[in-house]
């Protein structure tokens, strides 16, 4: 059987992991959950070439936040990346950069604390049990959120070109939505950006919005 080594594939599994209902599934899930958090922050990291290959491939979560946050400098805020066809003014795609929150960063250095031997025995009606689940559920839906945005990273100015950067990714299943704004300029007509940072995403999020569906 095949081990995928996404951070998608990690958050995946911790959710199958949840859904068998196991007192073990819930220390594979920690397992799962934390993997899942470091893979996300590298591949932020892998993609631009101002990083250098010692930070892409660090593992411990205290050395990739410092990573992150001295590539981007964007700190916890999400980007939202809107085009729009210049003369009608209507929206053509939107992209959403979404960070692994530094709550979520602080969540997955916790999870080594349950990937180490039990101090002590738990009974089966120890309500400790169910406070580790409600633990996992609460990592799995932060690190969810930090897998919606398809930018791996926000767009950055390549020196004073004129010219961004902005790497992302296609979702299975997920047309490329750069060919319809390629379209647009083809055609000579304008293309325009607005760019906001949120601190948490719209909720519905928009019909353009070019995002990861978790249930897909």
């Amino acid at each position: 059987m095949r081990y995928s080594i996404s951070s998608r594939d990690y958050l995946l599994r911790a959710r199958e992991r949840l859904r068998e209902g196991t007192k073990q599934g819930l220390f594979y899930a920690a397992l799962e959950l934390r993997s899942g958090i470091e893979a996300r922050m590298l591949e932020y990291l892998r993609e631009w070439e101002h990083v250098s290959k010692k930070k892409k491939s660090g593992w411990r979560i205290i050395n990739l936040r410092k990573s992150v946050e001295e590539a981007f400098r964007v700190g916890n805020k999400i980007i939202r990346w809107t085009v729009q066809d210049g003369p009608s003014g209507n929206v053509l795609v939107i992209f959403y950069y979404t960070p692994v929150t530094p709550t979520l960063q602080k969540h997955g250095e916790r999870l080594g604390n349950y990937l180490h031997a039990m101090k002590r025995f738990r009974g089966q009606k120890d309500p400790w049990w169910r406070e580790f689940r409600e633990d996992m559920e609460m990592i799995a839906a932060q690190l969810e959120v930090a897998h919606r945005g398809t930018l791996l990273g926000p767009p950055l100015m390549r020196g004073r070109t004129g010219q961004v950067d902005m790497p992302f990714e296609l979702p299975p299943g997920s047309a490329d939505p750069m060919t319809i704004v390629k379209a647009i300029r083809t055609s000579g007509k304008r293309v325009l950006v607005d760019v906001s940072y949120l601190d948490k995403l719209p909720s519905p999020l928009e019909p353009e919005a070019h995002v990861w569906n978790p249930a897909g």
